[in-house]
């Protein structure tokens, strides 16, 4: 009898240990915010403080940043004499004379209108009998058609500036007085889409050829089903593609340049990058430190302790800009601080570990939770987390893959989802080929026009 009540009690006691467990879980999930978790900073509203400690600024530009203001032009397109028609003795002035003594030049956007050119073809007759006519222009196939700047301006509105087409066809008619067709700024991005593909395979190439590169990927609707769209960056260069999966059959594919690239990978602590093993991997410590931030809101001190070692680190490597010196005896203290973490994440697992008639046995390995298995990525990848203390040209954060994927998640807030599969695979190649145009400060609305305007588009970078 004695047995059987101690037999209750011990799963009594398991039973409480897994409510512990779960209330303290989901206490967590709902105390989850950017802070803590991989949540977006717009899920925080007007809470939303900085991840990483920053210097407060001063109001207005800072210091070494280059302003740029209206300067004076030598040859204004118009110029207005403003003089006095007569004197106030009533004697006539003559408008021609006089000294100019002050002038103001006001920059100013002309009526906006379409400019119509006609192409008339001309059948000429030589002497010898021969008959002649002229060649139209390659990409003038139609009687009437819209010309390369149209297709360049509704491109780039519909892209970067993230205007539907019901927009895009209603700012044309306030602007021009032409309701240019959806149907039309459709056709617009396929004919950008195939004039774009050399360009994005110049973009691949380089990509591949750099000694870092940024890996990312988020998750996008297409037609209600959850696709993923990948970027591989640096501040040079901005690949996107669009996969079905998330993981290593995504990077398997043609359209990934991971499984080529022999340089610095930074990216997240996805299990998926580390599987190859050709190029060097860096981890993003932003992700790190929100990862720790959770486990300090938990009350665990080591926790307080690994992130305040990060960020002395940080501070050290000027930013991350730089190296630490003796890294070797910071990476071997980092892991003994890791191991003692460890050991007593260890001690806090319930000892009780009876069968349950009730419950279905789960098959794999018993899950350590989330501490642990954070520990355990800290020293598994150890080299990968300390090395932008250790190496230069690895930065402290994967910010830049982050700010190029960015702009996926305002144009689903404006379309709701992609409709298929070739619209959003149209997008990407277009988005990357505008983020690099403006990363080699090239002008975007001249190079789409270019792309628009002839069968054979080479790309102006690295020229």
């Amino acid at each position: 009898m004695i047995n059987q009540l101690l037999l209750i009690i011990e799963h009594q006691q398991k039973q409480i240990d897994e409510l512990k467990s779960s209330v303290a879980e989901l206490e967590a999930r709902l105390n989850q915010n950017s802070r803590n978790s991989s949540r977006p900073p717009s899920s925080d509203g007007l809470k939303r403080k900085p991840g990483i400690p920053k210097e407060p600024k001063e109001k207005g530009g800072q210091h070494g940043h280059k302003g740029k203001n209206l300067e004076r032009v030598d040859n204004p397109d118009q110029i207005i004499r403003l003089v006095t028609p007569q004197c106030t003795c009533g004697l006539a002035l003559d408008p021609q004379s006089g000294v100019v003594v002050q002038t103001h030049q006001v920059f100013d956007l002309p009526q906006p209108r379409l400019e119509v050119t006609e192409y008339q073809v001309i059948q000429q007759v030589c002497t010898c009998g021969c008959t002649h006519q002229g060649q139209v222009p390659p990409g003038i196939n139609a009687g009437v058609q819209y010309g390369s700047g149209v297709r360049a301006l509704s491109v780039l509105l519909n892209n970067s500036c993230q205007l539907s087409f019901q927009k895009i066809s209603t700012l044309f008619e306030d602007l021009f007085g032409y309701k240019l067709n959806e149907s039309t700024a459709v056709s617009n991005n396929k004919l950008a889409y195939q004039r774009l593909e050399s360009a994005e395979n110049q973009i691949k190439a380089s990509l591949v050829d750099s000694p870092l590169v940024h890996f990312d990927e988020t998750g996008i609707l297409v037609s209600t089903k959850l696709k993923w769209l990948h970027t591989a960056c640096n501040t040079l260069f901005t690949y996107l593609f669009v996969s079905a999966k998330r993981g290593g059959k995504a990077h398997q594919e043609a359209a990934s340049i991971l499984a080529a690239f022999r340089g610095w990978a930074v990216h997240d602590c996805y299990a998926t990058y580390f599987t190859y093993t050709n190029c060097r991997h860096a981890l993003c410590i932003a992700h790190l430190l929100r990862e720790l931030q959770a486990q300090i809101e938990q009350q665990k001190l080591w926790a307080a302790e690994l992130k305040a070692f990060l960020l002395d680190l940080y501070q050290r490597s000027d930013k991350g800009k730089g190296t630490v010196p003796q890294i070797a005896s910071e990476k071997q203290n980092w892991l003994e601080k890791c191991q003692k973490a460890i050991q007593l994440e260890e001690l806090l697992i319930p000892k009780i570990d009876l069968p349950d008639p009730l419950k279905k046995k789960k098959r794999g390995r018993k899950p350590r939770g989330k501490a642990l298995s954070l520990l355990d990525r800290l020293v598994l990848h150890s080299d990968a987390v300390l090395a932008f203390a250790e190496f230069e040209c690895v930065p402290f954060t994967n910010n830049q893959a982050e700010r190029d994927i960015r702009p996926v998640k305002t144009k689903q807030k404006v379309a709701g989802c992609f409709r298929t599969i070739e619209g959003a695979e149209t997008y990407a190649r277009i988005q990357g080929f505008i983020s690099t145009c403006r990363k080699h400060q090239l002008n975007v609305f001249n190079e789409l026009r270019a792309a628009c305007s002839t069968q054979i588009y080479v790309a102006p970078f690295g020229r």
